[in-house]
């Protein structure tokens, strides 16, 4: 997942051209400043936990050597672990619940590995529990409260040229909009200094002087290109031209082409190749969904019971009617299912024609607007998971009314059917949630969700469960 840089109040995408003649540390540096932070905090939550711990408990501290080496231990792992996943690179760094994601995992794993270690060397005995439970919280914590802190102040100091961004060379036909990429550029630390336009004849025929002369100009770090025709011909003339020079050059694909393009990358018989249709999951992978699903609905319905008895009836007492609203759904392989929510409308609508609920809906009952807005009317799927109709994680599915609609104005529409719906899914945690008015809107979830389905994993399912979680906390549904 991409970082988004918005423009900052006051500020103008010309700080970050200015960058080079104001000096600062350079780009990549952020990675490593990052990976300092972390380092520097663990190793001193683990050290300052134990002696505030034992201090606070028993009113004097020992021997801090063996504190400071598994201090020393935690943080190097740690650190390389998250550098390994790639969580260092700026613009993940901005992802605040994805970060939270890779810490939870990489620092539960990090200890668990160390307490293993501890247990088979016969040391664990000499560990205080109290002061291991305190120094992970507090290190835990720390770690968490950094995120949100880079989550807000990094966009504002690449905006204000902080760091020494790198010159850009921007080469595309007359048609492109440049302010979009600017912003995105400063993604990955570059600054669009110089844009040459091509349009008309040029479009086929690159200016190769004028190309040259504004890399020769000084002051350009790299070369990048968005080209959104497959003229072959025309592209190479103009990769041929770059041969002169000693600069980077960097192809972005537009239009068509960039959505074949995001799929990565195999070879195949020493031929580069790009799937973009992976086939359907295994009878391992399949297995390992489905048990998955089992012990999730089954602990969910346990835990939640309560809970669930007391929405049902408050369900029933505001309004007449049955607590479950039952409607048919299309589930995988198109098979017709009965899906059940809670009911949060004074309607039962299942039909041909199905009106989708909208912001200050009057059919919305007042505990109907408070289960829809925090998705507790989507609980009662749990049973849908456990009886096999859904899944977890899958695509959202529709009211067969909007499948039928949408099925003749999206050609991709029914291929969201190649996995089991789900309770929450990857469109869901992109903001693809509550109302479509508009086909775009539509087509945009069904990006999200062909996605997933193409790039399914075990870790994946994860991941967008733990941020739902995340997103539950912005009430942002629309009614």
């Amino acid at each position: 997942m991409v970082m988004h840089i918005d423009p900052v109040a006051g500020l103008s995408y010309s700080s970050l051209k200015r960058s080079r003649a104001r000096g600062g540390l350079s780009y990549e540096a952020i990675a490593y400043i990052a990976a300092a932070i972390d380092f520097l905090w663990l190793f001193s939550a683990s050290t300052l936990g134990y002696i505030a711990y034992e201090y606070v408990a028993f009113g004097i501290y020992d021997d801090l050597s063996l504190h400071v080496g598994i201090g020393l231990v935690v943080s190097t792992i740690f650190v390389l672990a998250m550098s390994g996943a790639g969580a260092y690179q700026p613009e993940k760094l901005v992802l605040p619940g994805q970060q939270i994601f890779s810490i939870c995992v990489l620092f539960t794993s990090t200890l668990a590995f160390l307490f293993t270690v501890l247990f088979f060397l016969k040391l664990g005995s000499t560990f205080s529990r109290g002061a291991t439970l305190f120094a992970a919280s507090g290190s835990l914590a720390g770690l968490v409260s950094m995120r949100y802190l880079w989550r807000y102040r990094l966009p504002h100091a690449i905006a204000r040229g902080t760091f020494l961004m790198k010159q850009v060379l921007l080469i595309c036909r007359d048609e492109f909009s440049v302010e979009p990429l600017e912003w995105r550029a400063a993604e990955s630390g570059m600054a669009i200094a110089q844009v040459i336009r091509l349009s008309g004849d040029d479009a086929t025929m690159p200016c190769s002087s004028e190309i040259l002369h504004s890399v020769y100009s000084g002051g350009i770090d790299e070369v990048l290109i968005v080209w959104s025709e497959a003229n072959s011909a025309a592209l190479k003339e103009c990769l041929v031209a770059l041969r002169r020079s000693t600069l980077p050059v960097n192809v972005v694909f537009d239009g068509f082409m960039a959505g074949i393009m995001c799929y990565g990358c195999e070879r195949i018989g020493g031929m580069a190749a790009f799937q973009t249709q992976r086939p359907p999951l295994t009878f391992l992978e399949r297995s390992l969904k489905r048990a998955f699903d089992v012990v999730f609905a089954l602990v969910s319905l346990a835990v939640l019971s309560p809970m669930l008895l007391i929405v049902a009836l408050a369900v029933r007492i505001e309004s007449k009617g049955p607590a479950l609203f039952v409607q048919s759904r299309n589930g995988h392989g198109n098979r017709a299912f009965r899906i059940l929510k809670f009911r949060s409308m004074t309607v039962m609508e299942d039909g041909s024609e199905i009106q989708q609920a909208t912001r200050n809906d009057k059919r919305v009952t007042r505990v109907g607007r408070f289960i829809r807005s925090t998705s507790i009317d989507e609980l009662p799927q749990l049973w849908n998971v456990l009886c096999g109709d859904m899944s977890v994680v899958g695509p959202r599915p529709h009211a067969l009314a909007h499948d039928q609609l949408y099925s003749n104005l999206i050609e991709q529409y029914a291929f969201r059917r190649h996995v089991k719906p789900g309770l929450t899914g990857w469109a869901q945690v992109n903001g693809c949630r509550g109302e479509t008015p508009t086909v775009d809107r539509m087509e945009e979830r069904i990006s999200y969700d062909l996605w997933y389905i193409d790039n399914w994993s075990f870790w994946l399912d994860i991941k967008i469960i733990c941020r739902t979680f995340v997103c539950l906390q912005d009430v942002s549904k629309v009614y």
